[in-house]
């Protein structure tokens, strides 16, 4: 059965993304201790994501057996990153590379300017926005 972010509800999405982030399996007590969920919740929905076949047990406790996609996410090793969050490291990099020419050349035009200003509204803009992404993934 393919399974998808959506398909699951909020609690086995963050005990799912939990486990993802873990670096070694983790049983039912230390899922429950660190996301603070009763331990009879987070033994239902380790059951159900087995049933789903997205984790698995493992030797000391549950890992994923397969990656199941995230919308507006990237996977970068075993973090999920939102997607907003790379957008704005590009704008931070054009940002710094406009605000670098502006002191290099010590030119100042309306062009660089509008550039500088747009290039940093928009990392602003999706800094925060992909913070609050990764706010809720955690939350939720």
């Amino acid at each position: 059965m393919d399974s998808s972010s959506e398909d699951l509800g909020a609690t086995a999405l963050r005990i799912y993304v939990y486990l993802l982030e873990s670096r070694e399996p983790r049983g039912v007590r230390d899922v429950a201790r660190a996301l603070n969920i009763p331990v009879s919740s987070v033994f239902y929905h380790l059951k159900r994501l087995e049933e789903l076949g997205v984790i698995a047990r493992a030797h000391g406790g549950y890992v994923i057996a397969k990656p199941i996609p995230f919308e507006g996410y990237v996977l970068l090793g075993r973090r999920l990153i939102p997607r907003l969050l790379i957008y704005s490291m590009f704008f931070l990099g054009i940002a710094v590379g406009q605000g670098y020419l502006i002191v290099t050349t010590r030119r100042i035009s309306s062009e660089g300017i509008v550039a500088l200003i747009t290039s940093a509204a928009a990392f602003a803009i999706f800094l925060v926005e992909g913070l609050i992404m990764r706010h809720r993934l955690r939350a939720d």
